[in-house]
């Protein structure tokens, strides 16, 4: 808006001229004016000043942000969608050119990172922060805004600006949306000998995928999804022509078999042998009663058959996930 400042005080200064009174002649008002050319001292016009000021003042009230930046918290969307490229740059990287201006220029701010786990920076001036927003990456699976602006109001009560490529969050002031609508493929689930592909698009595309030096092609339906099986135990797959997003075109399978450091008992041999298991030290398995918290992931054994006993302590072990196995109880052997 500030490029109407001039003209606005230019029209003011012309229509106030125009108005002025018209000069009626009277007598030895030829002397005066003779007078006048000769020593020109201008006068004040206080009218006119107030008049001017006015202006002044009603087009710096109507910039956008104002001239004298407040305060602000910055949430930034780094979910793995905001990778998406929007031409030759991605979601994210709209975002940052929308934001550092704004940022800069704040006296003090709060920078959240809203992934996952939302992380805030600040408060500090927003010209410290500069280096965080432009470090930030789109890698997580999700965004939790709601949870990044309260984060962020609780460091620094101040307004919330959301930058985001989903819909406007409730409870931000201001919202900066980047992204359209594109069409994607990706490849959504593997597992052994088996991998899911998505299609975000409202027609049928067709998957080029490469795995293990060979091109397959695969049908996937509107806004479906299409499987490709048979696929070796082991295995890296490609997808050549994946669309809008390139953290969804690349996948692996392996098996790593576990190591376990167990006593040298025959009929543990055989039990982890039939399991796959291999000498290692990846889990601990011991024949007693626990005495305290284990100090790596540990699997104690009965010395001998009783009750069933509750389990009330396991350790958090990627192994567990999704197993709860607080207040079963585990029969003793036979």
């Amino acid at each position: 808006m500030l490029w109407l400042l001039l003209p606005v005080l230019l029209l003011v200064y012309l229509l106030y001229r125009a108005r002025r009174p018209r000069v009626r002649p009277w007598a030895g008002v030829w002397l005066w004016q003779r007078g006048r050319r000769k020593r020109f001292r201008p006068r004040l016009d206080l009218r006119l000043f107030l008049l001017l000021l006015a202006a002044a003042l009603m087009v710096l009230a109507l910039e956008d942000p104002p001239l004298g930046p407040s305060p602000m918290v910055f949430v930034v969307d780094t979910s793995a969608s905001m990778a998406t490229r929007e031409g030759a740059k991605t979601r994210l990287d709209l975002a940052k050119e929308r934001l550092l201006p704004l940022l800069e220029r704040t006296p003090e701010a709060v920078l959240v990172r809203a992934g996952e786990k939302p992380e805030a920076y600040g408060p500090a001036p927003g010209i410290a922060l500069r280096t965080r927003l432009l470090a930030l990456e789109a890698r997580d699976r999700e965004a939790r805004l709601e949870e990044a602006i309260a984060l962020g109001r609780r460091l620094l009560k101040a307004p919330v600006l959301v930058a985001s490529d989903g819909p406007a969050p409730p409870g931000a002031e201001g919202y900066i949306g980047v992204g359209s609508p594109r069409e994607n493929l990706g490849i959504v689930a593997v597992a052994q000998g088996f991998l899911a592909l998505g299609n975000s698009a409202s027609r049928t595309l067709v998957a080029q995928v490469e795995v293990g030096g060979r091109v397959e092609e695969v049908r996937v339906p509107a806004r479906g999804f299409a499987r490709l099986e048979n696929l070796p135990p082991t295995f890296t797959a490609r997808l050549l022509n994946g669309g809008a997003l390139d953290l969804d075109d690349g996948a692996g399978f392996g098996l790593k078999r576990l190591g376990v450091d167990y006593p040298k008992a025959p009929a543990l041999e055989r039990l982890f042998l039939l399991l796959g298991a291999v000498p290692g030290e990846e889990v601990r398995v011991r024949i007693g009663v626990p005495q305290g918290l284990p100090d790596r992931p540990t699997l104690y054994l009965a010395p001998s058959g009783g009750n069933p006993t509750p389990v009330l302590l396991a350790t958090p072990h990627p192994l567990l996930e999704g197993v709860a196995l607080l207040g079963e109880r585990l029969p003793p052997p036979p």
